[in-house]
């Protein structure tokens, strides 16, 4: 009788342990899409909270193109650029769905947005050379994964890479 007692106690032991355990597991943060602007900005909700996501440790060619100077080379690279490739806008907008959900985390007023699994909406942008890996990258996770990114655009040729947008800018940038 003790015998069967006890199996049912351990039983519960067991069992509230493990409840215990997936109670301190981090639950990912689900946003949902509203709108796509740019590929620099999208608009997510998380419940009646709405807000804009601009894409961590990146600078898109978006915003190098604000960043720059009135009649700087860097702007009228970029002119170029939307000129010889004018679906690279809609990047984001052709990858992320609207009114679906997906796991965002935030990191200094930027968003991580996983859009492709595990990869992030930054290494999309840095592989297909929409964007450029930021200086200043506090995470070295992402740094590495951002770096791959652009190693793979450089190599390849691919967007800012292809006519060296990406020197002129971020020259100027540095210059400032």
């Amino acid at each position: 009788m003790l015998l069967c007692y006890m199996n049912k106690i351990l039983k519960h032991i067991i069992y509230l342990s493990f409840l215990f355990t997936l109670s301190l597991a981090k639950e990912p943060t689900l946003a949902t899409l509203r709108s796509v602007n740019t590929n620099e900005f999208q608009r997510f909700s998380i419940g009646l909270y709405e807000f804009t996501c601009k894409p961590y440790g990146v600078i898109t060619v978006d915003e190098l193109y604000s960043i720059a100077e009135f009649d700087s080379s860097c702007k009228k690279s970029v002119q170029e650029f939307y000129i010889q490739n004018p679906m690279s806008k809609y990047f984001t907008q052709n990858l992320l769905k609207d009114r679906q959900l997906y796991h965002i985390e935030f990191k200094n007023k930027r968003c991580i947005i996983y859009a492709k699994g595990k990869m992030t909406m930054s290494e999309l942008l840095v592989k297909n050379g929409l964007a450029v890996r930021s200086p200043i990258v506090e995470s070295k996770e992402f740094e590495y994964s951002l770096t791959q990114a652009q190693i793979y655009a450089k190599e390849n040729k691919v967007g800012l890479f292809k006519n060296d947008i990406s020197n002129k800018c971020i020259s100027e940038l540095y210059k400032k």
